[in-house]
């Protein structure tokens, strides 16, 4: 099972990295597999959420907004196969904070006992846009139910990474106590199932400079990491981070579909050339 770590120990591992000049990882994990490669490629955080596990049964991320599955159940089930498998990173579970018969308390003590290490608020309602998640907060269902787990966990003292679309949305989660702001600038692109469209390289710097310096108002401290839209590979990323006051990257798609659809596809023509007596 993964091995629990506490907020102050979390912290002061990605301190260390910051300080030596070392850019941040957070892997999305869909899989075990993915999971294990990801520790021993020295990621620094690894996420469990609903979106991942979609990714990696090859249909869209967004399925994972859509009313097919209950995502706080699904967590709880890829969990099962990813924690067994990583020996000594901080494991981060994805919650659905919108599910009113969800007791958060009791659900948050159930994913430390399992390993978790902290929280993060996957899915989100920023992914709808302005009209659709304006409906679901006048319904109670909204980003303040977002906010509100992650003021929980940060009352509770467990570590967070809370997920911005807007200054305002990162100005309200450096608020709630939030550790760390994944900047997100949309569903990554790319790939068999990526979206096809995103934001120009330079939009999305600037979106991301701004969430962060609406986060500084409140936290001068807060960690922001890059996730997103056209960020899709090493580069991309690497562009993220020179143009922007982010301290590393979060991938999703970019980490594990995108690199096992390349690869598994390379390998398999490769084999179909070999000779044949």
């Amino acid at each position: 099972m993964a091995k629990r770590f506490h907020r102050k120990d979390v912290m002061e591992r990605l301190q260390e990295e910051i300080q030596a000049g070392n850019p941040l990882l957070m892997f999305g994990a869909g899989t075990g597999l993915t999971a294990r490669c990801a520790e021993l490629g020295g990621a620094d955080l690894i996420a469990v959420y609903s979106t991942a596990h979609y990714r990696m049964i090859a249909q869209p991320s967004l399925l994972a907004w859509l009313p097919y599955e209950n995502a706080n159940d699904l967590v709880v089930r890829m969990a099962r196969e990813i924690l067994p498998v990583v020996k000594e990173t901080p494991c981060i579970a994805g919650i659905g904070a919108h599910d009113p018969r969800l007791d958060m308390d009791a659900f948050i003590d159930q994913l430390l006992e399992m390993g978790f290490s902290g929280c993060t608020n996957e899915p989100f309602v920023g992914i709808y846009g302005e009209k659709f998640a304006a409906q679901l907060e006048a319904a109670g269902l909204g980003f303040s139910k977002e906010v509100e787990l992650i003021k929980t966990c940060h009352e509770r003292d467990v570590f967070t990474v809370a997920w911005a679309f807007t200054p305002d949305e990162g100005r309200a989660m450096a608020r709630a106590g939030a550790d760390v702001i994944g900047a997100i600038v949309g569903v990554t692109a790319g790939g068999l199932t990526g979206t096809t469209k995103a934001q120009t390289l330079e939009e999305a710097a600037q979106q991301i400079e701004d969430i962060y310096q609406a986060a500084k108002e409140v936290n001068p401290e807060i960690i922001i990491l890059t996730h997103g839209g056209p960020l899709k590979d090493v580069e991309t990323a690497e562009y993220s981070l020179i143009h922007t006051s982010a301290a590393g990257y979060a991938s999703g798609s970019s980490g594990e579909r995108i690199p096992t659809e390349t690869a598994v596809t390379e390998i398999t023509r490769q084999y179909k050339k070999c000779r044949i007596k």
